[in-house]
């Protein structure tokens, strides 16, 4: 089967960046196939990509290879991590995109990379495609990550604060992680972990960003005109949201914003 990568960025389309690291990709593995995760993660927004990587790692093909490459430390001295779980790959700056993801699946291993050895001069403004693609050929060539960096533990390499949720007696404190199309807000409270605490009571009392009453429900349909509600999201998450209206303009939620609920 051909090497499969897959590319999470937060690039955009419109310049030539994304291309220019599938060149090399393609330069140097000819059979190379590629799946665009996301190119439309908000720039330097590391939280929203840790949650696109986390929740889009079950669908991924396997023995696939990762470039996560949202990156606003790049050319610093920030390192590049691998990791790899079931076969799957990845590669993304030690900057908290790993964040999600190693809370779900813990038994994924890391190691902190050495750059490759270039075959012309590293820009210090794009390591996506001048370090992350050479690292992913070699990866996809075969090559034991051992001899390429040093495995470490989920400890020593950088955490965001924002990933975990905190509970204080019936009080959840919860952020926003992502804002889709729709105006969903996507918390991060995993629903294998939450759901059942959340779903156990007719409703629940948001607190902040102001006060609402919230209801659990299993579809957005179920909902009426105007009420608010929190459903297990589709990518395994549990999420505000209203029915045919966007929850993220209601209640005047983004990225990162905090949400306090009382159970």
């Amino acid at each position: 089967m051909p090497p499969s990568f897959f590319l999470l960025t937060d690039f955009g389309l419109q310049d030539p960046y994304v291309g220019q690291m599938k060149a090399v990709l393609r330069s140097r593995v000819p059979q190379a196939q590629f799946l665009d995760l996301s190119h439309g993660v908000r720039p330097h927004n590391v939280l929203q990509a840790a949650f696109f990587l986390a929740s889009s790692w079950p669908y991924l093909p396997p023995e696939s290879i990762g470039l996560a490459v949202v990156d606003p430390g790049v050319g610093t001295e920030r390192s590049i991590l691998l990791g790899r779980e079931g076969g799957k790959s990845v590669l993304a700056p030690d900057n908290g995109l790993f964040g999600l993801l190693l809370q779900s699946r813990p038994e994924c291993l890391l190691w902190r990379m050495r750059a490759p050895t270039p075959v012309r001069e590293i820009s210090s403004t794009f390591h996506g495609r001048d370090v992350f693609a050479p690292l992913a050929c070699e990866l996809a060539q075969g090559i034991d990550p051992g001899k390429m960096g040093i495995e470490i533990s989920f400890t020593e390499c950088f955490q965001l604060p924002l990933t975990q949720p905190k509970r204080e007696g019936n009080r959840v404190q919860t952020v926003v992680i992502h804002v889709d199309h729709f105006g969903n807000c996507v918390l991060n409270l995993p629903a294998a972990e939450w759901s059942q605490s959340i779903f156990a009571a007719s409703h629940l009392y948001l607190h902040h960003p102001r006060q609402e009453t919230v209801y659990p429900e299993s579809t957005y349909a179920r909902l009426e005109k105007n009420q608010l509600g929190i459903l297990i999201g589709s990518q395994g998450y549990l999420e505000l949201a209203c029915n045919q209206d966007s929850c993220a303009r209601k209640l005047g939620l983004d990225i990162g914003d905090e949400c306090i609920f009382g159970l």
